[in-house]
């Protein structure tokens, strides 16, 4: 049974004329039977009934066959265009259907190619943003080009098709050509942000840099960045394009509202809350407020790094503090077990050599030598202290020069001989540098205070694409680190380099043992 239109309407009209057709003839028939019939006798009606009866016959068969065959050949046409129209269709469904399944523009443009040329049994190109992705058969010049308007790229074509269809099919490869490069957009500001959370440690520079790749991402005229403080103020860290008051505020109404949910604090100013379980602060975007609505969902996304960001940076900041604290704390241990000890021992030493003077004068000579020798051994260990505490610039020297330049000089400072095993370059964040580089520190000043060691090697090597591994390796009297850190005596100095290390995400090692020496590995991955 056929079924739907226009097959449907054909067979009804088949069927009519099958019903009428045969009627009609008899009619006809009869009445010119009875038309002829009075002269049937004369010549002339036989030669007219031969010519009607075979003329009417083939001229009835012909009309009706011409108009069987005109109306399959429509059937036919229409069977065409629709088969035509699905298979454009489908062309286009499949054409979106990979470009959401590409992960990245360029594949998108790879998939997009491939499902046109498909549909199109053509070669062609497609040109965005300096990508071009062509079809293997492609040659130069094409036959054909359209311009993908809303994406800025091109669509090229080997041999010239149907510009009907190809403008409608350009149409559907300029939108998902514009969602593929939003969406690349998006993971690149996802990746930026990421890099700049693991390379900056100072708050502001980080806030700064985060700004600027969200403004340039929203493609906003500016924007600011708000946190607020113990006392619920709002405060201005970072800003670029807009101007804002630099003071302190209290936020009320609109801005107090955008703590809880994102909303526009004046025109043309979107604030989207940083919030964590508490709040952290405002991000504030200027443009037009239905393009900053759009960009809303994502921009909550990247809000969310803003406030790991600063929780990261804060947290950073307190263990620094709690570092430079208990540094004091550890200076101040020293300066009383050590140098108060040994100026008390000394004056005590040559209030004996002055009793002694006189009635036994070799006794107070050997005194008095003993206090020369104890005051050099304090002397040094005061230049040592000292030296161990100057800042290095890292950024003027660099972080193997720094490297070099500390190793040799506490060596020389300290007593000892260094080996230096470094590499020509290593790919690390500013913060991971400064980590690996107190480590040295703490690490030489250890064995400058306890190894008694002649010979120390700092070997640094890369790991990875960005990441490296400080190992510091003397061949002094060594520990044993197990009874060192039961016993709770001393210790404190590899606490506070693993506590650093393990803060940055990396792994730290300690090996020793009486008689072998200590070796000592830092390790971060960024």
């Amino acid at each position: 049974m056929i079924k739907g239109e226009p097959y449907a309407g054909l067979y009804q009209r088949v069927r009519l004329a099958r019903a009428l057709l045969p009627p009609a003839i008899v009619v006809v028939v009869v009445l010119f039977e009875l038309w002829v019939w009075p002269y049937a006798e004369m010549r002339w009606a036989f030669w007219l009934q031969l010519a009607f009866y075979g003329l009417i016959g083939p001229f009835v068969t012909w009309v009706t066959l011409d108009w069987i065959a005109e109306e399959v050949h429509k059937r036919e046409t229409t069977e065409r265009a629709l088969l035509e129209a699905n298979r454009r269709i489908n062309a286009v469904r499949e054409v979106m259907r990979r470009s959401l399944l590409a992960e990245n523009l360029e594949e998108a443009m790879r998939s997009v190619a491939s499902a046109i040329r498909e549909a199109l049994g053509r070669e062609v190109a497609l040109e965005l943003e300096g990508f071009r992705w062509a079809t293997p058969g492609f040659t130069a010049p094409p036959a054909q080009e359209i311009q993908l308007h809303r994406s800025g790229g091109r669509l090229l074509l080997a041999s010239a098709a149907d510009p009907d269809f190809l403008e409608v099919l350009a149409g559907e490869v300029d939108s998902v050509l514009e969602a593929a490069k939003a969406r690349t957009r998006e993971l690149l500001t996802l990746f930026e942000v990421d890099q700049a959370l693991r390379a900056e440690a100072n708050l502001e520079k980080l806030l700064e840099g985060l700004l600027e790749k969200i403004v340039r991402w929203a493609d906003a005229e500016g924007g600011a960045v708000y946190l607020l403080d113990e006392e619920g103020l709002l405060h201005l860290w970072a800003q670029r394009g807009i101007d804002v008051p630099p003071q302190a505020f209290l936020p009320e109404g609109a801005w107090a509202e955008a703590l809880e949910e994102a909303t526009f604090v004046a025109p043309r100013r979107l604030a989207v809350p940083l919030r964590e379980k508490t709040r952290v602060g405002l991000l504030v975007l200027q443009g037009p407020e239905e393009q900053m609505r759009e960009k809303l969902p994502f921009l909550r996304i990247l809000a969310g790094q803003v406030t790991l960001a600063v929780r990261n940076a804060q947290a950073y900041l307190r263990a620094e503090e709690l570092a430079i604290n208990e540094e004091r704390n550890r200076i101040a241990r020293e300066i009383h077990d050590g140098i108060a000890q040994a100026l008390a021992f000394m004056a005590l030493k040559l209030d004996l050599a002055t009793r002694l003077l006189e009635r036994d004068p070799k006794t107070a000579l050997a005194e008095i030598q003993t206090v020369k020798d104890t005051l050099r051994q304090q002397i040094r260990e005061v230049r040592r202290s000292i030296f161990a505490l100057r800042p290095i610039d890292l950024e003027r020297y660099g972080f193997l020069d720094s490297l070099r330049r500390y190793a040799e000089a506490f060596a020389e400072q300290a007593g000892f001989r260094v080996r230096l095993e470094l590499p020509e370059r290593v790919n690390l964040s500013q913060a991971s540098e400064l980590v690996l580089f107190r480590v040295l520190q703490e690490a030489l000043n250890n064995v400058a205070k306890h190894a008694q060691a002649r010979t120390v090697t700092v070997r640094l090597e890369p790991v990875g694409a960005k990441g490296a591994c400080l190992e510091v390796r003397d061949d002094g009297k060594g520990f044993d680190p197990e009874a060192t850190q039961a016993s709770g005596l001393g210790g404190f100095g590899l606490t506070q380099m693993r506590e650093r290390v393990l803060a940055r995400g990396g792994t730290f090692e300690v090996h020793s043992a009486p008689g072998e020496g200590t070796r000592v590995r830092a390790k971060l991955l960024y």
